[in-house]
């Protein structure tokens, strides 16, 4: 099943929301309306994804660690009617 890219700001909030509660952990992602980016706490680490994403099968992203260190990372997307 391909995944579907969403277009608007509040339709990448949902459809990245879903996508990161998944496996059941309860994780609030924040739209930074002036950044553009989305921003979540996930076990201690912040994860940042810009809203324009160049990839519609996943979700690309910067991983920020406590220290400073961050990483690139790619989480699966889920098909936009699996969201809703």
């Amino acid at each position: 099943m391909p995944a579907m890219p969403a277009t608007t700001s509040r339709g990448l909030h949902v459809a990245l929301s879903h996508d990161l509660n998944i496996t059941g952990a309860k994780i609030k992602v924040v739209n930074d309306a002036i950044r553009k980016t989305f921003t979540a706490n996930a076990s201690g680490a912040v994860l940042e994804f810009g809203y324009s994403q160049p990839d519609s099968d996943f979700w690309n992203g910067v991983k920020y660690y406590g220290s400073g260190k961050r990483s690139r990372i790619r989480i699966v997307r889920s098909p936009l009617a699996d969201a809703k």
